[in-house]
């Protein structure tokens, strides 16, 4: 279960980053003319000026967005698995209650297949961490 949900997290960083990055094309020129180096992002959204809010939003939901952690993530646990060496349960406990929060602000979305990739995790961690204990005390 643990080694899937890893893969899973790695797939979906990478879905999102597909899927999602289909506008950075368009945003490549804005961005290397820096036009993301100024403080009006620190302006309430509906101040900005469109293109800045535009550009800004693309940033977010592609390269800037938790798409990129959540494959380093799932990446970190696949190997930490596959080297046999222990994942702490609260690791799959906080993606579960961030996911949950998340998928309950914006269920049409991504994020319920994350929520149940993390409650799967969850699982698994809490499974093995269980089989762990039980074989430390004989």
């Amino acid at each position: 279960m643990v080694k899937w949900s890893a893969v899973a997290l790695i797939a979906l960083g990478i879905i999102h980053l597909l899927v999602l990055g289909a506008d950075i094309p368009a945003e490549l020129l804005n961005w290397s003319s820096l036009n993301m180096w100024t403080w009006d992002h620190w302006a309430p959204l509906r101040a900005q000026p469109l293109d800045l809010a535009l550009s800004g939003g693309v940033f977010w939901q592609s390269i800037g967005s938790l798409a990129v952690p959540l494959l380093i993530l799932g990446a970190l646990i696949f190997w930490l698995d596959r080297h046999g060496l222990p994942i702490p349960v609260f690791v799959g406990w906080g993606l579960v209650v961030w996911t949950a929060i998340l998928t309950a602000i914006m269920p049409p979305s991504g994020l319920p297949v994350v929520l149940i990739v993390s409650i799967v995790l969850t699982v698994g961690l809490q499974a093995r961490a269980k089989r762990r204990s039980i074989s430390s005390t004989k």
